[in-house]
């Protein structure tokens, strides 16, 4: 796959992943400055078990994650396809490809109040979601900035213009042993990749 293909196809990749999959298949480690930080409690009596000191890693790469991403995709690609048959509790976290449409929902969590008969909204989120022919589905963890410009964006637009979304896609996740209550595989993706329709 050429530099370019790629870059058309990218939906979302994991840039902290993929610079640490970098450094350990390339042997190239990057430049490192790690910066001890303190919290606002640092001039007065900290409590034992408080966590107010830390050390921050801060990482400088001579190339880009794309190109990163670009150089290790052929090592991604040795990866293994998920067996949704092995997933179970206690499993330990697994990590393959998976091929599904990409899409999102949203969740309410609500409480019927017992005065007025009415059900009142606890808390609600939006998550991306995988699905999956077989009918199974994935709950993503996303971070926002790991999506290719502007995709994020869907996730709030279910609540106004946004009807139906369905984007086919290979993904790379590590799937781990929680479910939603909607018995949704709980999943970080690492890649997911537009599939294309040829």
């Amino acid at each position: 796959m050429t530099t370019r293909t790629l870059l058309d196809s990218i939906v979302y990749y994991d840039k902290g992943y993929i610079a640490d999959l970098y450094e350990v298949t390339s042997g190239k480690s990057p430049e490192t400055l790690i910066t001890r930080n303190q919290g606002k409690k640092a001039g007065i009596q900290i409590p034992v078990f408080s966590a107010e000191v830390s050390a921050q890693e801060t990482r400088s790469f001579p190339i880009s994650t794309l190109e990163m991403l670009a150089n290790t995709l052929a090592v991604l690609e040795k990866d293994s396809n998920l067996d949704p048959s092995t997933f179970g509790s206690e499993m330990p976290s697994k990590l393959g490809w998976i091929e599904g449409e990409l899409t999102v929902f949203k969740t309410r969590s609500t409480v019927l109040e017992n005065k007025t008969g009415e059900h009142k909204s606890l808390a609600d989120d939006a998550f991306f979601q995988l699905r999956v022919k077989s009918g199974l589905a994935f709950a993503l963890i996303t971070t926002p900035e790991y999506f290719a410009l502007g995709l994020d964006t869907l996730l709030k637009m279910q609540d106004t213009i946004l009807r139906k979304m369905s984007i086919p896609v290979r993904a790379l996740l590590r799937i781990f042993a929680a479910q939603d209550h909607m018995n949704q595989w709980i999943a970080v993706p690492l890649v997911i990749l537009e599939k294309s329709g040829s």
